[in-house]
């Protein structure tokens, strides 16, 4: 075949394959759909952005393909069959309903996607009655193309609809009215999402918390510490679970609005009644309401009417099917249109049917709960002998790229619970046994590991620092701890949970450091490798992460570490890891990682305090983010916002008892 015979094939086969390649897609992001949010590698990812990125433009080139071919051949014999194509893809131009937003910044695109939608359906009706109108097609086929465009506008109507519904503005503006009468929030609310979502607000239905008549810190501190309730029976946590209550100060938070102390009264007292395993469960659901509300179309058909309407589309795109293939008048078309066009029918009802009634499932099916893991340890382990991978990708000058997104582990599924454990009877303790006052309040949202060193001041001077060289100075600490010890059962558990700590904040710290806190530096990271190289140099054939941590224990065991003392090392990372190391060493095992687990929880609730909500909600696309359960359940359990920082008055001062942070 020669290239004029390549363009001549090309010319008669574009339209078919885009039409099929669109619908390829379709299919690929709806089982991406239903993975997203789990443990998925940075190559895949890639190529899910990409189908998604990659679904709206081939849809719309099609749909100009037509039109094109439309003008230039206006009476082609096929003409009937391919104008049917033009509403299949205004249903994929509508995308599907469980990805609707790939991230949330496409939220804030809904302006630019309506003004797509508009131009697409209009070229698509366009071609459609010119090209039918002259080409005396079958009634019945008519009737599906009706159908399937009823279809298609009001699937391409949905997807605008859904990202503004979702978009951080419009929710700021929707809960920044919320100070007025529960009616006017309720009006506003429908006419942003095109339904009332009363769980949104629910908890707001009295006059007084309608009114948001808030009160001060310090007598909501008070009437919380007078009502906290004990735990609550099985059945009773269960009543609790499903109590809207629970809900609605954490959307605020989401937005970073803060909510009045007044709200939060209740909350807590619900919260505080569960036991860890359905404080998690009540997380997780939240979590992943907030997840449909941001990343796909369920909530725009929360309302009855709307709902009804959204489950019978399904129905009609199979009447449409039925209808083409119930028509036996075919002999004026192409053989091959015939098929591409069945295809196209019972592919696309096929789909529709699983977006519909499979779609809201996922929560089933993709709830992840692990925990992901970095070791700076193993990152140097990968730098002196680089793997396969390290070596293909230094080829392609990525290397560092592949070092950091490759390489991320996952501890095992329990963990996240063991986690929530520990954060929850962290907060129960500070409730009944810390806080007093509007000040212990504010002392215990602002701890960062002094409460778990309050009876070892000598090793206070490792949080007297920036938090990201606090973080990466306890991590090495621990390292050197977990290898260096012999573990006994009742140690080993603690340490195993300390560790899974320590490799989350590293990973925070590496790859999602404006989560971990603002103005964290990944710099940190690469000091702290060179001082590995500089402190094992070539002397050490260490390639693997407990070679390096045993290599640097010889180094700092020895009598007159070298190095230590030189000026060039002052303030150095790993010298300062291997000081902190050695005096945890000095405890005995238990007491050691009770002291390490302690601060590694106040850390972490440090961090997830001070992190705002439009970051968790960003990271939600990718799957349920460790720090935003624990934020959850700060929220939910009474404690600071980052919102109140900031919007709240300072509290009294009180009695200093010896714990206040060091600037």
């Amino acid at each position: 075949m020669g290239l004029s015979g390549a363009v001549e094939w090309w010319d008669e086969w574009q339209l078919r394959i885009l039409v099929l390649g669109s619908l390829f897609v379709q299919y690929m992001l709806f089982f991406s759909s239903m993975v997203r949010r789990c443990a998925l590698p940075s190559w895949l990812r890639l190529f899910i952005w990409l189908a998604y990125l990659g679904g709206d433009a081939l849809a719309i080139y099609a749909l100009a393909t037509l039109f094109n071919r439309h003008k230039e051949q206006q009476e082609r014999l096929a003409a009937g069959l391919e104008v049917l194509w033009a509403p299949v893809l205004l249903i994929h131009l509508g995308g599907q309903h469980m990805m609707t937003a790939y991230s949330i910044e496409d939220n804030e695109l809904w302006m630019r996607n309506t003004v797509t939608v508009v131009s697409q359906v209009v070229v698509a009706l366009y071609v459609f009655c010119k090209s039918w109108s002259g080409s005396g097609g079958e009634k019945r086929l008519l009737q599906a193309a009706i159908l399937l465009f009823v279809v298609g506008i009001l699937r391409s109507i949905q997807k605008p609809w859904a990202l503004r519904s979702a978009s951080i503005s419009n929710m700021v503006a929707a809960f920044s009215m919320s100070t007025r009468k529960d009616q006017t929030i309720t009006s506003c609310w429908k006419a942003i999402c095109g339904c009332t979502l009363e769980w949104y607000f629910a908890g707001s239905k009295t006059k007084e918390e309608a009114q948001e008549r808030d009160i001060p810190l310090e007598e909501f501190v008070q009437e919380a510490i007078k009502n906290l309730p004990e735990l609550a029976s099985g059945e009773k946590q269960a009543e609790i679970l499903g109590n809207p209550s629970l809900n609605v100060n954490v959307y605020r938070s989401l937005v970073d609005i803060s909510p009045p102390y007044s709200s939060r009264i209740k909350s807590l007292q619900l919260s505080m009644g569960l036991d860890y395993q359905h404080a998690n469960m009540i997380s997780t659901n939240i979590l992943n309401q907030m997840f449909f509300l941001l990343y796909t179309k369920l909530f725009v058909v929360i309302g009855m009417d709307v709902c009804c309407l959204f489950l019978c589309l399904p129905f009609l795109t199979l009447a449409s099917a039925i209808l083409f293939s119930t028509n036996h008048k075919y002999h004026d078309y192409k053989a091959t249109d015939v098929k591409v066009t069945s295809i196209l029918f019972w592919c696309t009802a096929l789909l529709d049917f699983l977006s519909v009634f499979l779609g809201p499932c996922i929560i089933a099916i993709a709830s992840p709960d692990n925990v992901p893991q970095y070791n700076l340890l193993s990152f140097c382990a990968r730098k002196k002998r680089p793997t396969v991978l390290m070596k293909l990708a230094a080829l392609v000058f990525c290397k560092e790229y592949v070092n950091m997104h490759c390489y991320t582990e996952h501890a095992p599924k329990p963990s996240l619970l063991q986690v929530t454990e520990l954060v929850h009877g962290y907060v129960r303790d500070g409730w009944k046994g810390y806080i007093h006052d509007d000040a212990s309040y504010r002392r215990f949202n602002s701890r960062r590991g002094q409460w778990a060193l309050r009876h070892r001041r000598h090793l206070r001077w490792s949080l007297n620092m920036s938090f990201d060289r606090s973080i990466l100075i306890w991590h090495i600490a621990t390292d050197l701890c977990f290898h260096h010890q012999s573990a006994t059962p009742l140690g080993q558990a603690c340490a195993v949970r300390s560790r899974v700590i320590s490799n989350y904040m590293a990973y925070l710290l590496f790859l999602r450091r404006e989560m971990l806190m603002p103005g964290s530096r990944i710099g940190t990271f690469t000091v702290a490798y060179e001082d590995v190289e500089l402190l094992l140099g070539g002397e050490h054939a260490l390639d693997d992460e407990t070679g390096l941590a045993h290599g640097i224990l010889l180094w700092a065991q020895a009598p007159q570490p070298p190095l230590l003392d030189d000026a060039n090392m002052v303030g150095s990372l790993v010298p300062m890891a291997c000081k902190l190391a050695k005096s945890l060493m000095e405890l005995r095992e238990v007491e050691r990682w009770e002291v390490i687990q302690g601060v590694w929880v106040e850390m972490l609730c440090y961090s997830a305090g001070r992190c705002r909500g439009y970051l968790h909600a960003k990271n939600m696309g990718e799957g349920m983010e460790p720090l935003s359960h624990v934020w959850l359940l700060l929220s939910i359990m009474g404690m600071e916002t980052f919102a109140d920082r900031f919007q709240k008055p300072e509290p009294s001062e009180g009695q200093d008892d010896g714990e206040r942070q060091s600037p």
